[in-house]
């Protein structure tokens, strides 16, 4: 038993930041300084190996009581990191292709990601480093074949390196990150051929309105025939994954709520991923707590009352617990009335 975190014990491989920054390559997600990170090599074999050492030497700092903190000092603060008894195979079970540079024609205004030119030729360096290291762990078979691949390195419908990014993920289950404004075919076919694969649409509105003051323009309705397609190619329900980041003031009106209900009904979509703003997660006043839990807590109690679903995974277990609460209340209250 020891504190240690899912990531690390199934081997994750995060391509997550900017190919001139030396930590670009991780294990994790999170907005958290002092995490474990790798750099690449000048060849796949190379940069393998940094993964896994890296790897190794974190989980040392894990067990270790005495062990200086090198490369796991922002660890403990992460909402992930529990005690457990981790036991591993010692090979990767999820790989994310979420570097940068990379393009995207959205406006997100809570999007911090810098606008560099896909042309320099760093790089370009750094994608065919990342595919060498790629090509390289599968010749291993370090990359197991039921890994989950993640693909939101920008916006893979007009990526330079789409088809490359594309044959890598072709046999695999993976979720593409897309904003859909383009409807793309060869994401279709993945869809269509894998059973387990999905995309994943932070939608953050129910109305056009509010979808433009989000995502900076006025496309809501095209997004919305680009997923009802996606549906018809699709295997099975589920394959559609819609996010909801609650920006308190911005898009928790009623409206919103009630309009992303009827775009849930139309595409036949039971569950939603209620997430928030990451700047913020850890580093919230109280009172953005409490806007951030009620208006939550709200839309929870609407999709209960419609039969859906909701899963909370960008949020502390306290802060669920809270928003359950503040849901049940509601709900009762609602029921006196």
């Amino acid at each position: 038993m020891y504190y240690g975190c899912k990531a690390i014990n199934e081997m994750h491989m995060i391509f997550n930041d900017h190919m001139n920054r030396k930590n670009f390559f991780t294990v994790c997600c999170e907005y958290l300084a002092d995490i474990p990170f790798a750099s690449l090599g000048e060849t796949g074999e190379s940069t393998i190996e940094n993964f896994i050492k890296m790897r190794n030497e974190t989980i040392k700092e894990f067990k270790s009581s005495t062990k200086e903190r090198i490369l796991t000092k922002g660890c403990e603060k992460c909402i992930y990191y529990k005690l457990g008894d981790w036991k591993s195979d010692d090979t990767i079970h999820f790989v994310n292709l979420s570097m940068y540079p990379a393009p995207c024609q959205c406006k997100c205004f809570y999007c911090f990601v810098p606008r560099i030119d896909m042309d320099k030729a760093y790089v370009k360096e750094g994608y065919e480093k990342i595919f060498d290291a790629i090509e390289y762990a599968q010749k291993i078979d370090l990359i197991t074949p039921d890994t989950s691949w993640q693909v939101s390195s920008g916006e893979i419908t007009i990526h330079p390196f789409k088809d490359r990014i594309l044959d890598i993920v072709k046999n695999h289950e993976v979720m593409f990150y897309t904003n859909c404004f383009k409807y793309d075919e060869k994401v279709a076919a993945n869809l269509a051929a894998n059973t387990r694969s999905s995309i994943n649409l932070s939608i953050d509105a129910g109305t056009s309105k509010t979808w433009k003051k989000v995502k900076g323009f006025n496309n809501f309705d095209k997004v919305i025939d680009n997923l009802l397609n996606y549906s018809k190619n699709s295997l099975r329900a589920g394959q559609i994954v819609l996010k909801y980041i609650i920006f308190p003031g911005v898009n928790d009106s009623h409206e919103d709520y009630v309009a992303l209900l009827e775009i849930m009904k139309k595409l036949g979509i039971t569950h939603l991923n209620i997430s928030r703003d990451c700047r913020t997660k850890y580093n919230i006043s109280a009172e953005q707590k409490k806007e951030l839990i009620e208006a939550a807590g709200r839309l929870l109690v609407m999709l209960e009352e419609a039969g859906f679903s909701a899963k909370f995974f960008e949020y502390y277990l306290s802060e669920q617990d809270d928003i359950k609460s503040f849901a049940t209340k509601l709900s009762e209250a609602n029921a006196i009335r």
